[in-house]
């Protein structure tokens, strides 16, 4: 292959890493559409890129509080929420992670990015019984208001991270990559407040959170650990 062909290769491969692809990705093609003898001739190129772009992103890196009212979970007001306490505690083990409404006052659907991290914040419970019965009758309890764990913002099976759902709200796909409540070791509302500032912490909607404030509630849990 000669010099012009090469960048014209690089440039297609260097679009690829820009619309998501990871280095398995580009492997797969490159061996496809030239032999393993190209990927090889090419691979540190391809991991320089990857570097390059792995910086930009740490650089550029912003970070969330997510919120959830566990009253208002669902937008129809009748529905029962019951199941809102076993999603949270489950949330880690969702392989195709979850769609997380967000603040579109804001337009923090435009700021937010695939490897952004941020907290779920737990607003007050204030779910009457008959909104916390299963379907055995059995009533779950209140949830503790507080920090519930940290989650990082992931493309779906689809490739997609930012969606406008049809109720018209927009919502964000999310993993949990440490998950407080299913460790029961999620932090009050109280200590909450101490770690990114009462003000924050009364935030009614999701917002973005400064890496300071995001690092006190890490270092907290890895203390406690």
């Amino acid at each position: 292959m000669n010099q012009n062909d090469k960048k014209t290769l690089m440039d297609i491969i260097k679009s690829k890493i820009d619309g998501g692809w990871n280095f398995n990705d580009i492997q797969e093609f490159v061996i496809m559409q030239q032999d393993n003898d190209m990927f090889l001739e090419i691979k540190n190129e391809i991991e320089n890129y990857f570097q390059v772009k792995q910086d930009i992103n740490d650089k550029n890196k912003k970070y969330w509080m997510l919120i959830c009212n566990p009253s208002d979970w669902e937008d129809d007001d009748d529905y029962n929420t019951y199941h809102v306490n076993e999603t949270l505690k489950n949330l880690h083990n969702k392989e195709d992670g979850e769609w997380w409404k967000i603040n579109d006052k804001t337009n923090m659907e435009l700021k937010m990015k695939v490897g952004h991290r941020g907290i779920i914040k737990i607003s007050n419970d204030t779910r009457n019984e008959n909104f916390r019965e299963d379907n055995d009758g059995n009533i779950v309890p209140l949830l503790d208001a507080g920090i519930y764990g940290i989650f990082e913002i992931t493309n779906d099976h689809e490739g997609d991270y930012v969606y406008k759902f049809d109720n018209g709200y927009w919502y964000i796909h999310i993993t949990m990559i440490n998950n407080y409540f299913d460790k029961n070791i999620n932090i009050s509302s109280t200590k909450s407040k101490e770690l990114i500032g009462e003000t924050i912490y009364k935030s009614q909607s999701s917002r973005e959170l400064d890496e300071v404030l995001f690092n006190r509630v890490t270092k907290y849990i890895n203390d406690k650990s």
